[in-house]
């Protein structure tokens, strides 16, 4: 009982010393205050405008591969139905001829589908990535106009004071930067 009367005593006296540190005026001899604030990323990528601006981008992209693959796929489908319309009627040189056309078309068509989600995948990315890193701009200019001495992710926050979430903040600063 009295090791924990102890240890609370001098973690009491921690918390105290700290407290008085970190408020008090910074002089010659103490260490300045340090202002410290958080952001969620997350929010802050999904309201800010130029997100919305590549998210419709992206779109428009997905939309015109979608079309394309719905083209390649009509073809390979008007090709089979053809096929088997007059499979019983073909020589067998000429079956085995559609067939392999068929199966051309049908490599053609996996192949497109591929390369259209791996180029997809890649414009994603590239859109992510620039949004990201003028997000990224964003938090030092803001901290660096408002004297910031650290801005945090949210997620390496388990808890913050009142006023230390500055996401709000970020995203009105950066919507309004970053027309």
């Amino acid at each position: 009982m009295r090791f924990f009367l102890k240890a609370a005593m001098v973690v009491a006296f921690a918390f105290f010393v700290a407290g008085n540190v970190i408020s008090a005026p910074a002089t010659k001899d103490t260490p300045k205050a340090v202002k410290i604030g958080y952001v969620n990323l997350e929010i802050v990528f999904d309201q800010y405008k130029k997100t919305a601006e590549s998210r419709s981008e992206f779109e428009k992209e997905r939309d015109l591969q979608q079309k394309e693959i719905a083209k390649k796929q009509e073809e390979l489908r008007k090709a089979q139905e053809s096929y088997e319309k007059q499979k019983d009627v073909l020589k067998p040189e000429e079956k085995k001829k559609s067939e392999e056309e068929i199966q051309r078309l049908q490599q053609e068509f996996y192949s497109f589908v591929g390369a259209a989600n791996q180029k997809l995948d890649e414009k994603k990315n590239q859109l992510i990535e620039a949004r990201l890193n003028e997000i990224q701009q964003a938090i030092k200019d803001f901290a660096i106009q408002e004297k910031y001495d650290f801005i945090l992710s949210s997620q390496a926050v388990l808890y913050g004071p009142e006023g230390t979430d500055i996401t709000e903040q970020v995203i009105k600063f950066l919507n309004k930067e970053k027309k």
